[in-house]
């Protein structure tokens, strides 16, 4: 049996999350609200996950990587990463949406909805079914023009926005998911942010009111 060894990691919040998954097992994985040093705990983590694995990093097949939306300073940290082990090893990279691997919190409605506060009523969202699949791209977006789709879903956020629920993110799920999809070469990777910083705005003359 060929051995799939894949590379899981998601700095896209306050979290940091580390998992190492073998076919369709979860071998080890590392899961810490990180608020701070999140680029300097990366590297020692990521050698603390292949400390508890009997193969090496240079074993993996493949790199997943959260690349946003979320955190501006945490997502660069964590495709930074991904970038670096990928050319080093030669390795291609799969890129995963945060509002995905948010989906993928068990919910017992028609949809789910994954949501992250943007401020002044706007979210980062998306909407998927509960196979992953997409009902709505993920967008920057009015909280209130989700209704109706809040009539048969459930919103999964870390903030405190109306009716959500917490996340439990499910890593394997989203992996199993994706793990046919054909790797990007690293220099390909970037951050998807959504929307442009506000400095970025500013220096446009763009304004969200």
């Amino acid at each position: 049996m060929i051995e799939n060894r894949y590379l899981f990691i998601d700095t896209s919040s306050f979290f940091m999350h580390v998992a190492i998954i073998e076919n369709d097992n979860v071998l080890y994985q590392f899961k810490e609200q990180m608020p701070s040093d999140m680029a300097a705990n990366m590297v020692p983590n990521i050698k603390l996950a292949f400390d508890n694995v009997p193969f090496d990093l240079k074993d993996i097949t493949k790199i997943f990587v959260v690349n946003g939306p979320g955190s501006f300073t945490g997502i660069r940290v964590g495709v930074t990463a991904a970038k670096v082990i990928a050319w080093a090893l030669k390795k291609e990279i799969v890129t995963i949406s945060s509002l995905e691997y948010l989906a993928t919190t068990p919910v017992d409605t028609k949809y789910v909805i994954p949501a992250i506060d943007a401020r002044r009523g706007y979210v980062y969202a998306g909407v998927y079914d509960l196979d992953l699949n997409i009902v709505m791209e993920d967008k920057h977006i009015l909280f209130l023009n989700l209704e109706d789709y809040i009539k048969d879903g459930t919103v999964v956020s870390r903030d405190e926005l109306d009716g959500s629920i917490k996340p439990q993110e499910d890593v394997l799920k989203v992996v199993l998911k994706h793990a046919h999809d054909k790797g990007l070469n690293p220099h390909s990777v970037n951050p998807n942010y959504l929307k442009l910083t506000e400095a970025e705005e500013r220096k446009l003359g763009i304004q969200n009111d």
